[in-house]
């Protein structure tokens, strides 16, 4: 017969293959192949043999479920095995439906299966976390570092303080994203917005050359006028005081400097910084007038830093 024949009559091959049963081994003889399981009782088990070339395809599906199942996959031999780079080998079907479609590879002079997708089963893989804080391709930094509210902030009921860096060749933008829902004003002009009762780190981020580059410009776009507490809100910056306390003077910093001084928010209003934060400074909001003493149900800012 020859090859195309051959061929030929693979592709018309019947693609489900019988259940071998209870401690049964599944044989691959074929692409595309398809095993649907029947139980009859409770930890019963399957082998599926190690692929003979790469390039094949198989499904194994519980399709009766008279009891749970373990199918094991490429059971132990050479170098490679199992089903993942941690040579992971066993895989416990619980229920009719449950599935695991595979694919074969070639690992040195090996063949492998390696899990494509499944369904309803607990499928032990490794997963490679990346730690790295920075994404480069090219010149193009996707993710140019971290930056984190200070608990007197992110522990606000309904507070929002997002924070994203990008840098794209030379340049780095800073945007911060923050909803003051659920922060106090305070009662005096320039006090620190934060969690009500004094609550202690009260800044909404650092910032650091190494992440922001050095701040040579910024703005804040008001997207949502301020409700509850008082409608005036300033940007301040501080040299290295990461601690201040909600309802604490914004003057008790060390190093502080008003960074924007608008007046009442209304609703779209941009308005750029008249000074720019210090580098491994940190950034606070205050009340710009007599504050209320009041929790903000409204209010929401975008404030964008761009650096070099």
């Amino acid at each position: 017969m020859s090859a195309h024949n051959v061929l030929h009559n693979m592709y018309k091959a019947p693609f489900s293959l019988p259940d071998p049963g209870d401690a049964g081994t599944l044989n691959v003889d074929r692409w595309h192949a398809h095993f649907p399981i029947v139980t009859a009782g409770a930890s019963e088990t399957r082998i599926l043999a190690a692929p003979t070339k790469a390039g094949l395809t198989c499904v194994v599906e519980h399709d009766t479920d008279g009891g749970d199942f373990t199918l094991t996959v490429n059971p132990t031999s050479g170098t490679c095995y199992g089903y993942d780079q941690s040579n992971n080998t066993t895989i416990a079907y619980a229920e009719a439906g449950d599935w695991v479609a595979f694919g074969s590879v070639k690992i040195g002079s090996e063949y492998v299966w390696r899990v494509l997708r499944s369904e309803g089963v607990d499928v032990a893989q490794t997963i490679t976390t990346l730690t790295t804080t920075t994404l480069t391709i090219g010149s193009t930094v996707l993710a140019a570092g971290d930056m984190t509210p200070g608990t007197g902030i992110s522990t606000g009921t309904g507070t929002v303080c997002e924070h994203r860096v990008t840098k794209v060749g030379g340049l780095y933008k800073t945007e911060i994203l923050l909803d003051v829902t659920g922060l106090n004003d305070g009662d005096t002009a320039g006090d620190v917005i934060g969690k009500d009762g004094d609550t202690a780190n009260c800044h909404i981020g650092q910032i650091t050359a190494a992440v922001n580059g050095t701040i040579i410009a910024g703005r804040v776009h008001c997207l949502e006028v301020p409700a509850g507490g008082d409608v005036d809100i300033d940007i301040w910056g501080s040299v290295d005081e990461a601690t201040l306390a909600q309802d604490t003077a914004i003057s008790a910093a060390t190093g502080e400097e008003q960074l924007i001084d608008h007046g009442d928010w209304a609703a779209n209003e941009i308005d750029e910084l008249s000074a720019l934060p210090d580098a491994d400074g940190y950034l606070y909001l205050a009340t710009g007038a007599q504050g209320t003493d009041q929790d903000y149900t409204a209010g929401i800012f975008l404030i964008e830093l761009w650096g070099i």
